[in-house]
Parts: structure tokens; sequence; C-alpha cells
């Protein structure tokens, strides 16, 4: 794996549009439903967390690993 793509979808009772990112990820009912990603260009694949369902620890570990390029889509927001 030379590189990761992501992407989240996420819930919050908070408006984001009238809040800011820091306000709507800090509120209490915060959540990521949905965690899709692709490794180095291949299908895209999507955990959805709202379900149960589990992001794979290999991918997990991926993202911690700074030899991985990671790619993510509306950055600022995946960073808080």
């Amino acid at each position: 794996m030379k590189s990761i793509s992501i992407d989240i979808e996420t819930y919050s009772s908070i408006n984001l549009g009238k809040s800011g990112v820091y306000r709507y990820a800090e509120n209490d009912d915060f959540e990521i439903l949905l965690f899709a990603y692709s490794v180095d260009g291949g299908e895209v694949k999507v955990v959805d967390l709202a379900n149960g369902e589990k992001i794979p620890r290999s991918i997990i570990d991926a993202l911690k690993d700074d030899e991985i390029i990671k790619w993510a889509f509306n950055a600022m927001f995946e960073r808080v």
C-alpha cells in the first residue's frame, strides 16, 4: 500500500453552516456514519459505521503510517 484516499459522512444536530466545523464536530451527538476509502486508486469501499461495521485494522494502521500518502476529500473537515 502506497496511498489511501478517504471520505466520511457525518451527523450532528448542530447546523454546520451556522456554527462552523469545530462546534459541529465537538457536539455530544456528533458521529461518523460512513467511512469510504480506496487503496492505491483501487475500488472504493464503504464502511457503514452507523450500522456496526468496523474499519479494517489494515486501514487504521495505514492512517497512522507516516510512509503512506493520505488523500482526504474536504480535508479540513476530516482533520477536525
